[in-house]
């Protein structure tokens, strides 16, 4: 390198003093102070992130219809069946595994609708198929911004 250029790094660059290199250290301590080391705090960090509700809004009025949780991995692997992506097309499917995916919806929204809490048969004697769309399409988005390609839902 030359000379030229040194001078050019070290405009740019000016070296710190020993002292700054102190002040900075000390700097960087105090923000790593500042977030916790603690394991059960920082468990119920994470479940707190995970039991986050995001309201189901009704697309006509705005009005929120329900709070919904978003699933766990461990849901979201149960969330679908593996005997359904044996079909193609929903049209495919035989009566009682269609009768099993639909009642299957109604248990989803059982686990996964905090605010109002029901069971299924509530949410299947409750809603219409309006209702079960929009649900389903909460969740298809949470699929999406996974990133998950999901068919058959």
């Amino acid at each position: 390198m030359t000379d030229e250029k040194i001078k050019e790094i070290l405009k740019k660059h000016k070296p710190k003093s020993w002292a700054d290199i102190q002040r900075q250290i000390k700097e960087m301590q105090k923000a790593k102070q500042k977030y916790t080391r603690d394991a059960k705090k920082l468990e119920v960090n994470i479940m707190n992130f995970v039991n986050r509700l995001e309201p189901l809004v009704d697309p006509a009025t705005d009005e929120v219809l329900c709070w919904v949780r978003n699933p766990t991995r461990a849901e979201w692997d149960e969330m679908i069946p593996k005997e359904y992506y044996e079909y193609e097309n929903p049209e495919d499917m035989p009566p009682e595994v269609r009768e099993k995916l639909d009642n299957h919806v109604y248990e989803m929204m059982a686990k996964l609708i905090a605010i109002p809490k029901h069971d299924a048969k509530w949410w299947r004697e409750h809603t219409n198929i309006p209702f079960v769309m929009l649900f389903q399409a909460h969740l298809m988005k949470q699929y999406e911004l996974l990133g998950i390609d999901v068919e058959n839902f």
